[in-house]
């Protein structure tokens, strides 16, 4: 998708996370205060970028049809916006996930807490927003097993 690496951050079942994960070329990086909720997650993300780094793009685990395509478009936006935007999913006029975030963001990432995303950041940056329609996948998420299985997923034990 034009990215210049990937970090999967894991926290509960991080070993199988990591052994599905085998032989590919990403970075993983645990984090062990996963059951504090989401912000952990994007904390511990941003710590393990590079200081080179102009942005992070954050991809939920949980969306399983959003494509390589769709994230190539938004990686393209936010270049041609020098990274000082942040690019976001959509699908029409309503907004989703996965998102890029400038570095400018990321001491208000380092701030988060609870089970939050980015949102509050979002809206507070006065960066702004570009919004790239990629359909239906920046709304759905498969949080339940019963969503896993409408998905086409298969569930173990």
């Amino acid at each position: 998708a034009g990215t210049a690496g990937v970090h999967v951050v894991t926290g509960y079942r991080a070993a199988d996370i990591a052994g599905a994960l085998a032989g590919m070329d990403v970075d993983i990086v645990h984090n062990p205060d996963f059951e504090e909720g989401m912000a952990s997650s994007l904390r511990t993300g941003v710590a393990a970028l590079s200081v080179k780094t102009a942005g992070m793009l954050v991809m939920l685990a949980d969306m399983p049809f959003v494509e390589a395509g769709d994230l190539g478009r938004m990686t393209e936006a936010f270049a041609d916006a020098d990274g000082q935007s942040i690019v976001r999913a959509a699908s029409g006029n309503k907004r989703g996930n996965p998102l890029i975030l400038p570095k400018s963001t990321f001491a208000a990432i380092g701030q988060l807490e609870g089970d939050i995303g980015a949102r509050s950041i979002v809206a507070e940056s006065g960066l702004d927003v570009i919004d790239i329609d990629i359909g239906e996948a920046a709304l759905i998420d498969v949080d339940t097993r019963e969503a896993v299985a409408n998905a086409g997923g298969v569930l173990r034990g």
